[in-house]
């Protein structure tokens, strides 16, 4: 009988909430099937990203396609049009870097600022308690930097990094709706009253 028990948990539904806040079940083995698929989808997105730069002619053309796709990332859930946004959006100009990056012109000086902005921004957007997490990211990319890392060694490892510090940022963010409800459900079941 405890066989069948523990069957059964394994089987048990698990809630997970989507940036959208839409809640889905997933058993425990549907969980960690997309776990792996998600890790492998990582590691050869990293494989792929480190074999664009490494080539002789780097592939700026996906290059500039990270750089959107982060700028995106980072903006897309905040108000159309918000100061905030208007900001990422601006500072994040892809126009510019695309000309900067294939004239050579996207050197130390530049490279540094980029790193310290986007990193920031994910301080700002995201759960303090990443705080340490996120500064460790990109520390790494700026001790790589300081120590004359090369074009193939740093390119990789700052979209690694800040892919990474977003994922956070929208992991957290997803949470936000499952939260409330929860501390809403607590305060009904203390009979608290909260004035807003």
């Amino acid at each position: 009988m405890s066989e069948n028990k523990n069957a059964s948990e394994q089987s048990a539904d698990k809630e997970y909430t989507d940036i959208s806040g839409n809640t889905k079940h997933f058993s425990e083995n549907e969980k960690r099937i997309r776990e792996q698929i998600h890790e492998c989808f990582h590691r050869a997105w990293r494989d792929l990203l480190y074999e664009k730069v490494l080539v002789t002619q780097p592939d700026f053309v996906w290059i500039v396609n990270l750089y959107r796709e982060m700028r995106h990332k980072l903006s897309f859930f905040l108000k159309k049009g918000s100061a905030f946004r208007v900001s990422i959006e601006e500072g994040l100009d892809v126009e510019l870097f695309e000309q900067m990056i294939r004239n050579g012109a996207f050197q130390g000086p530049e490279f540094y600022n980029l790193i310290n902005y986007v990193f920031d921004l994910c301080l700002k957007l995201g759960s303090p308690a990443r705080d340490d997490e996120v500064k460790r990211l990109r520390d790494e990319v700026l001790t790589l930097l300081s120590n004359k890392g090369t074009f193939a060694q740093l390119v990789p490892l700052f979209f690694i990094n800040i892919n990474t510090a977003v994922d956070w940022v929208h992991k957290d963010l997803s949470l936000v709706p499952e939260q409330l409800k929860k501390i809403v459900g607590e305060i009904k079941n203390n009979g608290q009253n909260v004035k807003m």
